[in-house]
């Protein structure tokens, strides 16, 4: 019998929280919001005090609330993956900053290789350009650029660096 009602109540709620989900302007491609609806229903459903007010007013509010809680927290969610990737990039942009200025190291790097060699590492480790961009400021092919590359990691794959 409870089952029976609550079925009810689920089937006339639905278009009750399509109509928040619309006011309140959210994109539910997966079904969240829809589901978060849901269980401020069975929230409501055990929560009403007929004292209060008129049920369906209670509902209303539960859902819309329910709704707006979740919209927080996915905010919230993610402002702190935001500001965590950010903390991350500087943390990883001060480390490389230490790796690109130890001379000796680069010098160790640079010895073995031609002056091409050098210029692909030169640009594409320590300025973090892209082929094109190296092509282009050198004024030579794409695929110059790729051999030079090729050759600078098989010369450095053997290196031994001396610490």
């Amino acid at each position: 019998m409870i089952d029976e009602q609550f079925s009810q109540l689920v089937a006339d709620s639905k278009k009750l929280i399509h109509y928040h989900i619309r006011r309140l302007h959210i994109m539910d491609r997966n079904g969240d919001f829809f589901a978060e609806g849901m269980v401020a229903v069975w929230n409501a459903s055990r929560t009403y005090d007929p004292a209060a007010g008129k049920w369906e007013t209670y509902l209303s509010w539960k859902i819309r609330n329910a709704l707006i809680d979740l919209i927080r927290k996915d905010s919230r969610t993610q402002e702190k993956e935001t500001l965590c990737r950010r903390s991350l990039s500087s943390t990883d942009a001060s480390l490389w900053e230490d790796v690109i200025e130890d001379e000796y190291f680069w010098i160790q790097v640079r010895n073995p290789l031609t002056d091409n060699q050098w210029k692909w590492v030169y640009h594409h480790f320590i300025h973090d350009r892209s082929l094109k961009q190296i092509a282009s400021l050198e004024g030579v092919t794409i695929d110059a650029v790729k051999n030079w590359g090729r050759h600078a990691r098989r010369k450095l794959k053997g290196l031994k660096l001396e610490a």
